[in-house]
C-alpha cells in the first residue's frame, strides 16, 4: 500500500471509531486525498507542509473542514502544513482570488518561495506576519 492510501486508511479507521460526523469527515479525507492526484509538487521542491496545506484548502473550500482544525491566525509557521497552512492560504486567497490555484499551477516545473511575491507582491514572511497580526 502506498503512503497516501495508508494515511487514508488510518483516517477512515480513526474517523469511524472516534468522530461524531463520520460521513462529513470521510468525505473531507477523500477531497484531501483526491487533491494530491491533480496538484503539482514543484518537482519535489515544495515542502510537505505546502503540499498538505493545498490539499486541505480544497477540503475547506468544499465545505468539509472538520471542527477540530485550528482557527484562523493560529500556528507557528506558514508551511506548518494541513489546517495551519490551509488557514494561511485562505487568507492569501482573500487577497487575490484564485491564489491557491495559481500557486499550484506555478509549481508544475519547480518551486521557489518567490512565487508569493509574483502572485501577491509580498514575501511569504511579510504575508505570514500580516496574517498573524490580523
Amino acid at each position: 500500500m502506498n503512503m497516501s492510501l495508508e494515511r487514508a486508511y488510518f483516517y477512515l479507521h480513526f474517523d469511524l471509531r472516534y468522530s461524531g460526523d463520520v460521513k462529513t469527515e470521510i468525505t473531507g479525507v477523500l477531497y484531501h486525498e483526491r487533491t494530491h492526484i491533480w496538484q503539482w509538487n514543484g518537482n519535489g521542491q515544495a515542502t510537505r507542509g505546502l503540499i498538505e496545506g493545498i490539499a486541505d484548502y480544497v477540503t475547506l473550500k468544499a465545505g468539509y473542514a472538520p471542527s477540530h482544525w485550528v482557527q484562523p491566525g493560529q500556528g507557528d509557521r506558514w508551511d506548518q502544513g494541513y489546517d495551519v497552512t490551509t488557514r494561511f492560504f485562505d487568507y492569501c486567497n482573500g487577497l487575490r482570488d484564485g491564489f491557491v490555484a495559481e500557486l499550484n499551477k506555478k509549481m508544475r516545473d519547480g518551486y521557489n518561495v518567490g512565487f508569493f511575491v509574483d502572485l501577491l507582491g509580498k514575501t511569504v514572511d511579510q504575508l505570514w506576519a500580516k496574517y498573524k497580526a490580523t
